[in-house]
């Protein structure tokens, strides 16, 4: 490709400009006669990067600073709540405690009047879910052995001064303990007269299990106010110990009707437990 030259005239203009350009890098050195307008130069940047910060920047920053705020001040809220919440529990099951150890004998009592002559094993609470009486499905809490145990305590039943609350499921420093009204947990119980049975099931709530049956399938009134005691089906809970009184009956449909049996036995009653295998 042939490469044009310049005409005359363009040189004779390049050359005009190479010296324009190089008088004002003279007189812009030597001199501050551009100062205003390098001054003027740069307010005029400065105005325009923050006329944009404020008015796009700033509210993306301050919209994001916003929810981030909120949701530290949910999680606070959240964490404080649920402290709050241990700590009346822990003051709670502290004030319930002396009784306790000064008399062992609550234990005792209890194994007497369920027939249960059995050796026992005395924990001391050292969890519990502070939300258990507030919602949930998952009712646990752990106790630790204050007495020594070389045999495994899976399965081990769990009471106190009240009754029996539960059976040990898992086991390392501390018991896992599944509470009687925990969702998963199935209790095989029976009326007084062992005219029915029934599996009952946690309720999720902290002082009833629910037992469903089906009316066209088992014909028998039930009684509110009426007995329920353990069946000694299922291989964890004996036979004959008592687990509450009948306080509802709802009828769902014509194929089903529950029954609503609230526990004679409290966890918080104490903050010392009995442990014993079957």
């Amino acid at each position: 490709m042939t490469r044009i030259a310049p005409s005359p005239g363009q040189k004779i203009i390049y050359l005009l400009l190479i010296f324009l350009g190089g008088f004002i890098l003279y007189v812009d050195i030597n001199t501050n006669n551009f100062q205003k307008i390098k001054n003027g130069f740069n307010s005029f940047k400065i105005s325009a990067f923050f006329l944009i910060k404020s008015s796009s920047i700033n509210p993306i920053i301050d919209f994001k600073n916003h929810f981030q705020f909120k949701d530290k001040l949910i999680k606070e809220n959240k964490e404080l709540h649920e402290a709050l919440e241990k700590t009346y529990l822990e003051k709670y099951l502290i004030s319930q405690d002396s009784k306790f150890f000064k008399d062992p004998k609550f234990l005792e009592e209890k194994l007497d009047q369920n027939n249960l002559n059995k050796p026992f094993y005395i924990a001391q609470l050292k969890n519990l879910d502070p939300n258990i009486f507030n919602c949930c499905d998952k009712h646990r809490m752990h106790i630790k052995l204050l007495t020594t145990s070389n045999e495994s305590l899976i399965e081990g039943v769990v009471f106190n001064s009240s009754g029996v609350i539960g059976h040990i499921i898992h086991e390392t420093n501390y018991k896992e303990v599944m509470l009687l009204t925990d969702v998963s947990h199935s209790l095989p119980i029976k009326n007084i007269s062992e005219d029915f049975y029934c599996n009952a099931r946690g309720s999720g709530m902290s002082d009833y299990v629910i037992c469903k049956y089906n009316p066209l399938v088992l014909n028998k009134k039930m009684e509110i106010g009426e007995n329920f005691l353990t069946s000694g089906f299922g291989g964890i809970y004996p036979k004959d110990i008592k687990i509450g009184i009948l306080e509802d009956i709802k009828f769902i449909d014509s194929n089903n009707t529950e029954l609503n049996i609230k526990l004679s036995s409290n966890p918080l009653d104490s903050n010392l437990f009995g442990v014993i295998n079957f």
